[in-house]
């Protein structure tokens, strides 16, 4: 699995076809990752992925179907992923744009 982050959320996406399998890839990579990073059952996760959990179509239109599951960091307790390799991209990058 190879999840995505961004500034407020924790990503994942599948890509097959059919559609469907793109979609059941996507989330089910979501659901084991909110597990490692929270701790939690991984029932529980997916019950939490369920619920906050969104899904927007990625591509509809090459060979295969790509969707991406997200969820907000906020409802995850902050959790600290790839080492903290985002907030450390984006501290260089604000030191980046000051120095201009």
């Amino acid at each position: 699995m190879a999840g995505l982050e961004d500034d407020t959320h924790l990503m994942s996406t599948g890509s097959a076809r059919p559609l469907e399998d793109a979609y059941r890839i996507s989330q089910h990579d979501l659901v084991t990752w909110a597990s490692e990073v929270t701790g939690l059952d991984a029932l529980d996760a997916y019950q939490l992925v369920s619920q906050i959990g969104e899904a927007p179509v990625g591509n509809v239109c090459d060979t295969n179907y790509t969707m991406v599951a997200k969820i907000p960091k906020t409802y995850l307790g902050g959790p600290a992923v790839y080492e903290s390799a985002h907030e450390r991209l984006r501290a260089l990058g604000r030191i980046y744009l000051e120095q201009r």
